[in-house]
């Protein structure tokens, strides 16, 4: 083995009509069908891209894939934009896409729970997909301190590497100003584990019982966030301080996009890192392009 390959995607929002779906027709309750747009054709499309180019970089490495939240899109402020309010055709339709990465036989899965409104109250849409996938016998890895099979929040190592994944992180929401509030919360996010590992720290009383707490609550090397479907780098620091990713996104904009954030396009695409055996980390982003409206000339 050559290393390691973790590859992350978020916020599929599965059963949006501007979601990921399947190229194939939904079958839909009531025997109807519901046939993807065009614009969700072509994110279909960037997926099945995504994820070739996943697995021409996973030769030789042992594949880590993370599913980081909002799988689906659910039932939430009385939105048009649904294929289906029913969260049994829109987990269907998850599962449908998911067997794309599936098949590249990952070694380990991670399944985090996302937003309440899109996904339930305590992540059950994110937890029933994960207890479904360790059914089929795939390697989803279970939550070591409450032994649900999806987590809000997990910090994961690989070869000295700690990532610390979440959904919902702070991003910066007009273009000039994304550069540098990435570099804030990175901040932000190591200052906070590391005053929680000194505290804990100064009360111990021997060096050994010291070494253990700081290998345990150390500040994380690599935070992944995702949520607000941009992708975002704050970049290596050389001081140690984590670095912070935030992830795109399979959805294009929204209703409430268009009020939200008119000037704004999501980044579709998915998250590489690859982790060598000695520890070197290096960021591989599958991007796409989201597609603005065609000129009408007059």
């Amino acid at each position: 083995m050559a290393g390691h390959l973790v590859a992350i995607c978020a916020d599929l929002h599965c059963g949006s009509t501007i979601g990921l779906c399947h190229k194939d027709p939904t079958e839909l309750d009531d025997g109807g069908l519901y046939r993807p747009s065009e614009g969700q054709k072509y994110l279909f499309q960037c997926w099945e891209e995504g994820w070739a180019t996943v697995k021409s970089m996973a030769r030789r490495r042992r594949l880590h894939f993370i599913l980081n939240g909002d799988a689906i899109d659910g039932d939430h402020h009385q939105t048009p934009q649904l294929a289906s309010r029913l969260s049994g055709t829109q987990v269907g339709m998850a599962l449908k896409v998911l067997e794309t990465p599936l098949a590249l036989k990952p070694s380990a899965i991670h399944i985090m729970r996302g937003t309440p409104v899109h996904t339930g109250s305590s992540g059950q849409t994110e937890e029933g997909i994960a207890r479904t996938l360790a059914a089929q016998g795939h390697p989803v890895v279970k939550d070591p301190d409450i032994h649900t099979y999806s987590s809000y929040r997990r910090r994961i190592d690989i070869e000295g590497v700690r990532l610390d994944v979440a959904h919902h992180g702070r991003a910066g929401t007009r273009a000039h100003t994304r550069g540098s509030m990435s570099k804030l919360y990175s901040f932000d996010v190591w200052a906070e584990q590391a005053l929680t590992c000194l505290k804990s720290m100064q009360g111990a009383e021997h060096m050994i019982e010291r070494e253990e707490i700081y290998q345990r609550k150390r500040p994380c090397d690599i935070a992944i966030r995702s949520h607000n479907h941009k992708y975002m780098d704050s970049g290596f620091d050389s001081r140690g301080v984590t670095r912070v990713i935030g992830t795109p996104a399979f959805q294009l904009a929204t209703e409430y996009i268009y009020k939200l954030a008119a000037e704004a396009l999501a980044d579709l695409g998915i998250l590489c890192l690859k982790i060598s055996k000695s520890g070197k980390v290096s960021v591989h982003p599958i991007l796409f392009e989201a597609k603005r409206s065609t000129v009408i000339k007059g």
